[in-house]
């Protein structure tokens, strides 16, 4: 459920990217190196990492930002990392 919501985020800011002229660069998986996990716990502790990191983008990203749509946007998708995947990675990990 996590991987799905994360491409509807991607969605979302490539839209807003087309939206004001920004050119979203295509996405070839083949020059990433996608790491593998030993342990279900190992994954759940990357995924905490990665929701962390996710929410402080987000504020980084606002405080450049004047236009409201992408203050509303980035706000959204923060509060779907924190609320929503950052505690059932948590809750995985603490089960």
């Amino acid at each position: 459920e996590i991987a799905a919501s994360e491409q509807v985020h991607a969605n979302t800011l490539i839209r807003q990217a087309e939206k004001y002229g920004i050119a979203f660069p295509a996405f070839d998986p083949s020059i990433y190196n996608f790491p593998t996990f030993s342990t279900l716990d190992e994954a759940y502790q990357a995924g905490i990492d990665a929701e962390t990191a996710d929410a402080a983008l987000y504020d980084e990203l606002m405080a450049d930002v004047t236009h409201a749509d992408l203050v509303r946007v980035y706000t959204n998708l923060q509060k779907a990392s924190l609320n929503n995947h950052l505690v059932s990675f948590q809750s995985y990990l603490n089960d």
